[in-house]
């Protein structure tokens, strides 16, 4: 793949520090132009957009594999990073700004709690503009150096604001019933949910004050991603990020998001790597975060940084995020503190064992011990968490395969989901794949939880040929008529990567069977005078 832009040493480290690289393509602005053009005839959350935005807008493809992105995105993610299937044209018009947010977690990892979110780069968003967007245009907004802190105290607040709002969903399913088809219905039922929120809003206001007072620090703390026709960023896929402001141009606003996943944990650095250590802002509290993701990216996890808190017992008790957060991982290196994240990875505090678990990734094959002989005696929701935990660590955590396995075939099928996910990334690229192994992931592709099946194919896709085997390959091959769209979009990749010929004819098969072409049956359509020219006038 071409990689002509390939980060050095300090565009990597801002990265990981930043959590966003702003990039400029080098295609002309009629490129630009086309391209506008298209996603102004789509629906932004229907069948012509969203998940199928390439097949309705095919030459966006062009700037994927630009050499300015694809050198970019190598750095981020390695050589062998792949296209997601989940991609979305947010049009903004007029519209207003957005609350700030993480990404929902579905696409992705499912976060532990709903709070814990792995810190290194197996996912990463690429944000594209088609048409110049200054303020006016109501930008995306970021919040830099937000992708690793778990933001305890408003994600507490949330979630049970949504206690109260799954109350009265529920309330409205049992009065309503679903689906409900006519316009009319639809219509009362969302006054009903109207009247309700307005009625949570009156009985919790200290709730609602909270919520907004939680905000505000985060909101003083965005900054607009402006850019002309063409302008690219990439954020890692936990950045706060919403709408800055309202869209007051006059036009339409589109910004088209990608997403990207790395294919295999880091062997050596993907970059234009000069031998740098660690540089920015080393006394800063999360510095040992960042520079325990640069070791990461080099393929060296376990390498001892030299960084040092004071007092990290306390601190990791703390409730600033960030300083909790850096002597997490502070404790994470030194074996001597493993009892301290011990306990407090097994207490019932969740922001606690949140920051635990952050020290027990970076602490890798030394916690391993404490970690599997929980896990024996573990019940299932601890054992998720344990799981997690053993996936975060990757291929440091190989001794635990045969564990993971077992727990494969757990009754609980959320068990079932974390340790498959956890099996396709503890199992390095030179590590020997068994026969047990195999026939677990086959057993999971016909599992009755959809996100199992999507799971183990994430798994299979990342093993590749080492996961060639006939009735793998013929589960894979059925599932792409399964009903969730995670499942179908994981068995293409892993089908792609099997290097088997029978998985890559029903791949093409299927994708020649599923192929979009929106030009109408009456022929093709020539652009017209006026397309032409706002082209050449852009």
């Amino acid at each position: 793949m071409a990689s002509a832009c390939l980060f050095d040493d300090e565009a990597m480290q801002r990265f990981i520090v930043e959590g966003y690289v702003k990039l400029k393509s080098n295609l002309p602005r009629d490129f630009h132009a086309r391209m506008f053009d298209a996603l102004e005839t789509l629906d932004e959350g229907g069948p012509h957009g969203h998940n199928n935005l390439l097949p309705c807008v095919p030459e966006l493809r062009v700037l994927l594999d630009e050499p300015v992105v694809a050198g970019a995105l190598t750095s981020i993610l390695g050589p062998d990073y792949y296209l997601h299937f989940h991609r979305h044209d947010h049009v903004n018009f007029p519209d207003s700004a957005q609350p700030l947010h993480k990404d929902g977690d579905n696409h992705t990892h499912y976060a532990i709690d709903g709070l814990r979110r792995h810190h290194v780069t197996r996912y990463a968003m690429l944000l594209y503009y088609p048409q110049d967007t200054p303020m006016a245009s109501g930008p995306t907004g970021i919040v830099p150096r937000s992708q690793y802190i778990p933001r305890r105290h408003l994600e507490a607040l949330r979630q049970e604001h949504h206690y109260h709002i799954r109350k009265i969903r529920e309330e409205l399913k049992h009065e309503f019933g679903e689906p409900i088809d006519d316009p009319a219905g639809q219509r009362v039922m969302r006054q009903r949910y109207e009247t309700k929120e307005q009625e949570l809003r009156q009985a919790h206001p200290t709730l609602f004050d909270a919520m907004r007072q939680a905000e505000v620090p985060w909101e003083s703390q965005k900054i607009p991603l402006v850019g002309d026709a063409g302008t690219v960023s990439i954020v890692h896929f936990d950045i706060v990020h919403g709408r800055f402001s309202a869209n007051t141009s006059g036009r339409p606003r589109h910004m088209v998001k990608f997403l990207f996943t790395r294919n295999e944990e880091p062997r050596e650095p993907s970059w234009n790597h000069s031998g740098t250590s660690w540089q920015i802002e080393p006394e800063a509290p999360e510095a040992p975060a960042w520079e325990y993701v640069w070791n990461w990216h080099k393929g060296t996890p376990a390498a001892s940084g030299g960084i040092a808190l004071t007092d990290s017992t306390n601190n990791v008790r703390s409730d600033d995020d960030r300083l909790a957060l850096g002597a997490a991982y502070t404790l994470g290196a030194q074996r001597k503190s493993l009892a301290t994240l011990d306990a407090l990875f097994f207490g019932d505090d969740v922001g606690l064992r949140t920051m635990a678990a952050y020290g027990l990734s970076r602490a890798g094959a030394t916690a391993l011990p404490m970690l599997l002989d929980q896990l024996g005696t573990a019940d299932a929701s601890l054992a998720i968490r344990i799981i997690d935990v053993l996936g975060d660590i990757g291929p440091r955590a190989i001794s635990a395969a045969e564990t993971l396995v077992g727990f494969a075939n757990h009754a609980e099928p959320a068990v079932r989901r974390y340790a498959l996910e956890s099996l396709g990334l503890v199992i390095s690229h030179n590590a020997t794949i068994d026969e047990t192994f195999l026939d677990a992931l086959s057993a999971a592709l016909v599992d009755e939880d959809a996100i199992t099946r999507r799971n183990a194919t994430f798994a299979i896709a990342r093993l590749g040929e080492r996961a060639n085997h006939p009735e793998i390959v013929g589960h894979v091959t059925n599932n792409l008529d399964h009903w969730h769209h995670h499942v179908r979009g994981w068995s293409i990749e892993a089908l792609l990567r099997l290097e088997d010929p029978q998985a890559t004819k029903a791949a093409l098969s299927y994708l020649s069977a599923a192929r979009w072409d929106e030009t109408p049956k009456s022929g093709d359509r020539q652009p017209t005078e006026s397309t032409l020219r706002q082209s050449n006038s852009d």
